[in-house]
């Protein structure tokens, strides 16, 4: 699978959006024009690695987030990016709500259902764990 150009300008502009900036002030902050910015956010326009780091940095987002369409991967590396450098009291605060979010919400379904949960039969046994006649 190839890069998109398409969907990296699709993730500047999601980026760019929850960060609260303009097209304008991501150019001023990385040094382009505001043109630029429309042209490689509509996918027609590729970007030389400097100005893809710069614009990842201003973002405050990981690389792999801005070149993958919704990727787990990409999540996990722009928690990394907001974490890089914080105290350890910091991170072991983060870590406590983390916890108390993968507890307090039921995890996601997946596509089997509760066929996935289900427990083997013991062996040597019936299904419901009782001897065997």
């Amino acid at each position: 699978m190839g890069i998109s150009e398409k969907v990296i300008g699709k993730n500047i502009a999601k980026y760019r959006s929850a960060a609260g900036m303009t097209q304008a002030k991501l150019a001023e902050c990385i040094g382009v024009s505001t043109p630029f910015i429309s042209r490689l956010e509509c996918g027609e326009k590729l970007m030389r690695l400097k100005t893809f780091l710069a614009i990842a940095q201003a973002l405050n987002v990981s690389c792999d987030a801005l070149l993958r369409e919704n990727s787990p991967s990409g999540h996990i590396e722009n928690i990394n990016v907001l974490l890089d450098g914080k105290p350890a009291e910091y991170l072991s605060g983060i870590e406590q709500v983390v916890r108390a979010c993968v507890e307090g919400f039921p995890p996601p379904q997946n596509d089997r259902g509760s066929e996935a949960r289900k427990e083997p039969a013991p062996l040597g046994g019936a299904s419901d764990g009782s001897p065997k006649p």
